[in-house]
């Protein structure tokens, strides 16, 4: 029978496919919290990651060049530009993969641009697996290394949003009131 670390490092695995960084920050700070072994969290969420940016690749890879030539034409994109962005895909791909790992927000369109320019995943793999290794190591020990922190700054944060909504609620209340008198028959 499975334990139930066996199914919580599952879980972290199968968020991290949905929502990496989070993800990563929530296994460092379930490991300083003891509740979590290091490397299963860091083989979860490694393979999480990786899983997903697979289905970006195949995602690109499944489309048509000829596709995005047309919706680009369509919003005025200069169709040269596009086969510009093939070549430097071709020579640049594990470059711009293992850079794109680091950062926020484009893992996705580089994995899908490589994809689409028929990269084998062999050319840029190793690049690609460093990068994730590098950044998930580096997430989850922010996780780790700021997880009181972390929990403390939730809490001072759902204080403020609970004092917005209080705000608001108010001047709805008085703005309805307002309006009822103003609207109201002498």
């Amino acid at each position: 029978m499975l334990n139930n670390n066996f199914l919580s490092y599952c879980l972290l695995g199968l968020a991290a496919m949905a929502e990496g960084p989070i993800t990563l920050l929530t296994g460092g700070a379930a490991i300083s919290k003891g509740l979590l072994r290091p490397l299963p969290v860091y083989v979860s969420v490694v393979t999480g990651n990786l899983i997903a940016d697979m289905g970006w690749y195949w995602l690109g890879r499944i489309g048509k060049m000829e596709w995005l030539s047309r919706a680009v034409k369509k919003v005025g994109i200069n169709p040269l530009l596009i086969l510009r962005l093939q070549e430097d895909i071709q020579t640049r791909a594990p470059r711009l993969l293992f850079f794109s790992k680091l950062s926020v927000g484009l893992p996705i369109p580089t994995l899908i641009a490589t994809g689409l320019g028929r990269v084998p995943i062999k050319r840029w793999a190793v690049a690609w697996l460093s990068g994730e290794l590098i950044k998930s190591a580096a997430i989850i020990l922010v996780g780790y290394l700021y997880a009181e922190t972390l929990q403390q700054a939730s809490s001072q944060v759902q204080t403020v949003l609970w004092g917005i909504t209080i705000v608001i609620v108010i001047a709805g209340l008085a703005w309805s009131k307002f309006h009822r008198k103003k609207t109201a028959i002498p």
